[in-house]
């Protein structure tokens, strides 16, 4: 997906080390990012997901609205549209006091203090600590894809399956229409068991 975008970041840093214990660790790799672009002299870092869905011209589309509001210390979207790949389904996330971490724009070398490592909201406590703007997107930007597997962040949007009796996308036609061919194949196919039978 990064390879894809119509707008290509300098540096592209992915934190993915061992856990270090069973503690949700989101906020620590959030900081460690953060923390490894100080003083680089960039404009503006881009916190992302490798398990979220990105459109191709995300990248553009939130940096091109930074921009046009001032270029703000923090920046995000007024909505998150969450689908669970185990259930096949959607419900959307209205915030108009913050947006998801996983699409959140934030600027280089500020100082504040970090939430602790183990807090699942790292995106709540930014927005209660940063100055701040959101925008809504006419159109899909990114996707907060659910499964349930490894440390993630905050529970509540990804095992209440009451979040999603609303947004059955069970032939997967919705997915189909918002993502690309390869997103598409990847996020539909991820939970099939392969059985050798040799």
């Amino acid at each position: 997906q990064l390879h894809a975008q119509t707008l290509q970041p300098k540096e592209v840093l992915v934190v993915n080390e061992q856990p270090k214990s069973n503690n949700k660790d989101i906020t620590y790799r959030y900081r460690t990012g953060y923390d490894y672009f100080r003083n680089k002299d960039f404009d503006v870092i881009a916190l992302m997901e490798d398990d979220e869905y990105y459109a191709p011209n995300y990248l553009e589309t939130i940096v091109s609205e930074w921009i046009n509001q001032n270029k703000p210390d923090l920046f995000g979207t007024t909505y998150t549209i969450y689908y669970h790949i185990k259930y096949f389904a959607k419900f959307t996330m209205h915030h108009h006091q913050r947006s998801s971490a996983m699409s959140t724009l934030i600027k280089p070398d500020l100082n504040f203090k970090w939430c602790p490592d183990y807090e699942p909201f790292t995106d709540v406590h930014l927005f209660n600590t940063l100055p701040y703007k959101l925008f809504t997107p006419k159109k899909i930007i990114c996707i907060g894809i659910k499964h349930g597997v490894g440390l993630t962040g905050g529970n509540s949007h990804m095992c209440d399956k009451r979040r999603y009796v609303n947004g059955d996308d069970s032939n997967k036609e919705w997915l189909k229409q918002n993502t690309t061919k390869e997103s598409f194949e990847f996020f539909s196919n991820y939970f099939d068991v392969k059985i050798d039978k040799n």
